[in-house]
């Protein structure tokens, strides 16, 4: 978690400077090495040091993959193609859980790390070698952004002009309502998620009376299977009714709005597990069908320009104000009510606040700036400056997939992927 939170603002800020698919290709050569470097470590420290560095290739991929999705996707199939990328979280877990099981009994734990990193070895060569792809807010700000890395040459320079670079991204970010207003709403969604992911199992077991190691294979078996289907109905649903911000927050406060009325229900009502288990599963679909469209917003309701940073920003955000508070909150709260069934229902009226956040994104979407429509505009017209706002433009959401070549670097079309 600290390499990721740390990296991924670092991420963001060389896409302006370096194509996204090499530097996909650094992240994932260091996750490589670190895993393998687990396999390898001699004690508690070694394998810290080695995990804190996979993040490193993780900050790679969160800051620039959905921004490269994004710019490939067809107009009328781009939250499907996110949620596509977001269904590779509950399908990797999964696929962790099982192969761990698997290999680790049968060959040990290291040659499981060894495995894992050979398995990402084809896809660091092909970010290595394939075209050197730039983001499309980068060709718009070449001439820009070109001109100020040739400014001072020095280490010291170079840190403090990234510095100044930053703060002005978060400033142009917090100039952004619908981006806020989105971050703010799934930092909510994703603490209830977190603490479920980590007090669920102990809950369940408790209410219902279940074996400890029971309970987290059920709950895991349910919380994998609606991650899936959830997360591609998510896309689905927001490609059907029309690719837009506000329908996206729309979708997201139902979700929210569903999720806390069927997960309350789960604990608070149901009087067996057999019970609970439907409630709880159509409440935590309900839960992932956001993933695909509130990713959206973050990239549509900011400069192209700032995708990979605002990117950053929503991750580290959800995490440091999300799901790293959340399980002690709950641990705290549960201590003090010592009623499973109230303290998990009191964490999913949180959803609540989620869902009204969303509410309020989606009235001002409705009139916001859809920075969609700079991917259709030439250079000349891109925005200037990062602190300037774009005007509003509320149907626009069919983003121009080819546009003249203005680096020395290929451009990203769809039909490169």
């Amino acid at each position: 978690m600290v390499g990721l939170l740390v990296s991924a603002p670092l991420f963001a800020e060389a896409s302006k400077h370096y194509p996204a698919l090499r530097l996909m290709a650094v992240g994932l050569a260091a996750w490589i090495l670190s895993t393998a470097g687990c396999a390898f470590s001699v004690g508690y420290h070694s394998l810290l040091i080695c995990r804190m560095v996979v993040g490193l290739g993780e900050a790679s991929f969160v800051s620039l993959a959905s921004p490269l999705i994004d710019d490939s996707a067809p107009p009328a199939s781009k939250s499907r193609w996110l949620a596509t990328f977001y269904l590779c979280i509950p399908v990797g877990y999964a696929a962790g859980y099982i192969l761990g099981g698997i290999i680790a009994p049968a060959l040990g734990w290291r040659v499981a790390f060894l495995l894992e990193a050979a398995a990402m070895l084809p896809f660091a060569v092909f970010c290595a070698v394939g075209p050197a792809l730039d983001l499309r807010g980068k060709q718009h700000h070449t001439g820009s952004v070109e001109a100020n890395s040739t400014l001072g040459t020095s280490f010291g320079e170079k840190v403090q002009r990234g510095v100044a670079s930053a703060l002005a991204d978060l400033k142009t970010l917090a100039k952004h309502p619908v981006y806020v207003l989105n971050v703010a709403a799934t930092a909510v969604y994703t603490g209830v998620l977190g603490a479920y992911a980590y007090w669920g199992p102990k809950a369940g077991a408790k209410v219902f009376t279940l074996n400890p190691e029971g309970a987290d294979l059920k709950f895991g078996a349910v919380t994998v299977a609606t991650g899936v289907v959830g997360t591609i109905l998510g896309g689905v649903t927001l490609d059907r009714v029309g690719s837009t911000m506000r329908n996206a927050l729309i979708i997201c406060c139902i979700s929210n709005v569903l999720g806390a009325v069927l997960l309350v229900a789960s604990f608070a009502a149901a009087s067996s597990f057999a019970m609970f288990v439907p409630y709880f599963a159509v409440g935590q679909l309900a839960l992932f069908s956001i993933q695909a469209p509130s990713n959206a917003v973050a990239l549509w309701s900011v400069p192209p320009l700032l995708r990979p940073f605002g990117m950053a920003i929503l991750i580290i955000c959800i995490h440091l104000g999300g799901d790293v508070p959340s399980p002690p909150a709950l641990g705290w709260l549960q201590s003090k009510l010592d009623n499973w069934r109230l303290s998990m229902s009191v964490c999913s009226l949180f959803l609540l606040l989620a869902a009204a956040i969303c509410a309020a994104g989606a009235v001002l979407a409705r009139r916001g700036p859809d920075y969609r429509d700079e991917q259709q505009s030439s250079p000349d017209d891109a925005t200037p400056d990062s602190d300037e706002v774009g005007s509003p433009d509320e149907s626009a959401h069919l983003p121009l997939l080819t546009e003249p070549q203005t680096s020395g670097r290929t451009p990203l079309h769809s039909e490169d992927v």
